[in-house]
């Protein structure tokens, strides 16, 4: 699925003391199967703008369109039922385990489908299917999510949108407050959904994962787009700017390149891959 802003802004409480224009002019395409960052200081509008691929909040003007669904502004060509599309295009936000509240796994994770009218019994097995599939077996799906790690419990908090079967998957932070243990294997896990062909879009201020997960990367500042860009474009090829902290292995190609050695920056994402960039460059 397709998400395409045009010409979008957004602002709240408008028209009282506290009106803050959050979005500016915002004409955007998010690419069918891409692994999409969405990047930018705290407070560039970030979370503000994907919500507007769901419709969770509605432009002040312009508008999104995300497959056949429209979320505009204007009453008269806004899809009327957007939770359809909320069904389509999910989002985890931060903290999403904070938002579980059924007494088992799999009650929480069949509480989207029964929601949608799906009776309870094929719930069940699509609940159980979507926990399989973020690594948790059989044995946790009696258990109370509240007494799981912070990190099952977002595996959670996933296969619960999981179990909606989403075209494009949403996630605000998604590794916020994990080991580095947890959040390579929530990552992990995310890749292997992009792989089997859900669209990601990934809300992160970890460049380094942007380094190595994006195929494409959108920069925010004051609630602008002011870049979008390939990872290496980003990082490898460009000096530091948009207030970005330039990944440790973007940081080790550019000393190379100041000693002459120019290596192919195209698909150099993670220590192995950089190995083998400069194995390929000696031969």
């Amino acid at each position: 699925m397709l998400i395409n802003f045009k010409e979008v802004y957004f602002t709240y409480s408008p028209k009282t003391p506290y009106e803050y224009e959050a979005l500016k002019d915002i004409n955007l395409t998010i690419k069918e199967g891409s692994f999409t960052f969405i990047v930018g200081k705290t407070g560039c509008g970030k979370s503000t703008l994907i919500q507007q691929m769901n419709g969770l909040l509605v432009p002040s003007s312009g508008e999104v369109t995300a497959g056949e669904y429209v979320v505009s502004s204007d009453k008269k060509r806004r899809t009327k039922k957007l939770s359809n599309l909320r069904k389509e295009v999910g989002i985890v936000f931060q903290f999403s385990e904070n938002q579980l509240f059924e007494d088992t796994v799999e009650k929480d994770v069949a509480f989207g489908p029964m929601n949608f009218g799906v009776k309870r019994e094929e719930a069940l097995e699509i609940a159980h299917k979507c926990i399989d599939s973020v690594g948790l077996n059989e044995s946790y799906y009696q258990r109370s999510p509240f007494d799981l790690s912070g990190g099952n419990r977002r595996r959670v908090a996933i296969a619960g949108i999981l179990a909606l079967q989403p075209k494009v998957l949403i996630l605000d932070e998604p590794t916020a407050g994990l080991d580095p243990r947890g959040s390579e294997e929530i990552m992990s896990l995310i890749q292997k959904m992009n792989k089997e062909g859900i669209t990601i879009v990934l809300v992160s201020h970890d460049m380094n994962l942007v380094l190595r997960y994006a195929t494409d990367v959108i920069v925010m500042n004051d609630g602008k787009i002011v870049k979008e860009a390939t990872p290496d474009e980003l990082f490898l090829e460009n000096d530091e700017q948009y207030s970005l902290e330039t990944p440790l292995i973007a940081k080790v190609v550019k000393a190379f390149h100041d000693k002459g050695v120019n290596l192919d920056t195209t698909n150099i994402r993670d220590i192995e891959s950089l190995a083998n960039e400069i194995v390929r460059f000696k031969k």
